[in-house]
This record gives structure tokens, sequence and C-alpha cells, in this order.
């Protein structure tokens, strides 16, 4: 049996060390990002307390310069943020040009008996009656071979796998449930 492999399947199995230098660079990254974005809150400060100085407290009108670099680094942002935003646009209309008139990639298809009666080394008999089953449970060694299926109303199965340890399907009874 194929274990999955995707990080976002299984992050416990990542090393603890790993984990940690993802949670350490993400705040770098955050910290980064903020000390380059400081000229906003800086600019934004001095503007808002210069205004609510003039409209509570009589003093003179905001200085222009201060309003003005406010207004600067404003518009240099909105210009990073439109050329990402047109990059992107661009990107997306590449892509419906490029793939124009190309077939998708038809679906997987479904999982049928005989594959799963493959995959577990049993009969298709044995796999039809686990799916006519309403309470099925399944265990697995730590290596993730399949050792023991509890169904409700089934009898007991060997695995057809050479050399590996039988399954065990048995019936389960009322009380057990």
């Amino acid at each position: 049996m194929i274990s999955p492999t995707l990080i976002i399947e299984r992050p416990h199995h990542r090393p603890a060390w790993a984990r940690g230098i993802d949670v350490i660079l993400s705040a770098v990254i955050w910290l980064l990002y903020f000390y380059l974005i400081r000229e906003v809150f800086h600019d934004l400060y001095l503007v808002t307390n210069e205004t609510i100085y003039w409209m509570f407290d009589g003093r003179p009108r905001p200085s222009v310069p201060e309003i003005s670099d406010f207004l600067r680094t404003v518009r240099i942002y909105t210009g990073v943020i439109l050329a990402n935003g047109w990059l992107l646009i661009l990107w997306a209309l590449y892509n419906q040009v490029r793939f124009r008139g190309r077939r998708q990639p038809a679906p997987a298809s479904a999982v049928t008996v005989d594959d799963l009666a493959a995959l577990y080394r049993l009969s298709a008999e044995d796999i039809a009656r686990w799916q006519g089953s309403r309470i099925m449970v399944m265990e697995h060694d730590p290596e993730g071979a399949l050792v023991r299926v509890s169904l409700k109303g089934a009898d007991a199965v060997r695995s057809k796998r050479p050399g590996a340890p039988a399954v065990a399907i048995r019936e389960t009874t009322r009380a057990e449930t």
C-alpha cells in the first residue's frame, strides 16, 4: 500500500526542527515586510496626528511636506499593486492563448472492485462484500499494511499476497458494536 508523502497530509511526520525553521522563516519574512512598509505607518501617524491637533487643539494646518510624503508613498505602493495585478492578468491571458483548443486531460477512471482486489491482494468477492457492509473497520500495522478488516455479517478472509500476514475479516456481532 502506498502511503501519502505530501507534507500537508502528514505534517506530524516532518522533523520538529524543520517545522521550527518554517515558523522562524515565516516570522522573519513578516518582520521584513513590515520593516519595508514602515514609512507608510510613520507617514500615516504624522498626518493623522497633525490633523487631529489641527481639528481639536487649534494648531495650524498639517504641514504639506508630511502629507505629500504620505501621498508619495501611497502612490508608489499603488503602482506596485497595479503592476502586479497587470502581470497576473497578462499571465492568465497568455495561458488562455497557449492552451486554447487543447483537450483537457481525461479525469481518472473510477476505482473498480478488481482494482481494490489487486491492491489488497484479495478476491473480488471479498471486496464486493466490503462494499455491501454498512460498518467496516480496517486496521493497519505500523508500516501501513492491512492487518484486519471487521465487517458486520462477514466471514474471515486471508490475503493472497505471498509471505504476507493474513488479513482477517470477521463478523462483528451486535454486542461488539
